[in-house]
């Protein structure tokens, strides 16, 4: 067996016991053995392949939202699973419009669960494209509430936004942009051609952006009333999955 690889499912399956368990690199260096410098190499390879999540600087790290697609089942923060799929059933049913809950990690955007129009709820184990961050409603909010320097890792792996987003077509007007979106919290796009796009962060109970919820509707469809209620029941989803994870104070508008 190659070594490392033998490290990496050691430490997998240790962090996959408690998977909202937090780990530092001493704690996984130990696990397997090894000094932590190595550790955090192993460590962070498995957070660019989305089997591990690092929650910033010194923070540590817990299991990763890939291993979703893996196992087929919400191993990667099932709180959050928990706390939408009624709701999003609900959105789905009452306004026929499907929607989703996404999650980032590193330099990609997963799916975490979506409903369809007709409220059916599955668990999504694809991962999205990086190019997708910046086109959709839940990638910017998504993107919006990172640090700098991850923000500036994106753009270097995948450049600058383009196309749909040319209010942001240098570093400093796409930091602009993101302030914005955090002013702002809500987001509705127009940009598309086809589709109108709403969104709205999710925030657990110390305030830190954990997830977005979205829906994306024709645009012939999203206008008049039917356009606020969509706006309106998406803000309510949001709001109720934040109180579910322990924050009760969310205020949100829509830029």
């Amino acid at each position: 067996m190659i070594q490392v690889i033998g490290r990496a499912f050691k430490i997998l399956e240790e962090v996959a016991i408690d998977p909202l368990r937090v780990w530092s690199i001493a704690e996984m260096a130990k696990i397997i053995d090894v000094q932590s410098a190595t550790c955090f190499h192993i460590a962070n390879s498995m957070v660019e392949l989305g089997y591990l999540e690092r929650l910033g600087t010194r923070k540590g790290y817990r299991l990763g939202p890939a291993v979703n697609r893996l196992c087929h089942s919400p191993a990667y923060r099932p709180d959050l699973v928990e706390a939408a799929d009624h709701l999003l059933r609900i959105y789905s049913k009452t306004l026929s419009e499907p929607a989703l809950l996404c999650v980032i990690n590193g330099r990609k955007r997963y799916i975490l669960c979506e409903s369809g129009s007709g409220g059916k709820l599955k668990v999504n184990y694809n991962l999205t494209v990086i190019e997708d961050i910046y086109n959709t409603a839940t990638g910017r909010i998504l993107l919006a509430w990172q640090p700098e320097a991850q923000v500036k890792e994106l753009v270097a792996a995948a450049g600058l936004p383009r196309g749909e987003w040319e209010e942001a077509s240098t570093i400093e007007k796409l930091f602009e942009e993101l302030k914005k979106i955090r002013e702002g919290n809500g987001l509705v796009l127009l940009n598309n051609y086809y589709l109108a796009q709403v969104g709205f962060p999710v925030f657990d109970a110390e305030h830190k952006m954990v997830a977005a919820v979205g829906s994306y509707i024709p645009k012939y469809r999203f206008v008049g009333e039917h356009s606020e209620k969509v706006v309106m029941a998406l803000l309510d989803v949001a709001a109720k999955i934040s109180a579910a994870l322990g924050n009760r104070s969310m205020t949100i508008n829509v830029s």
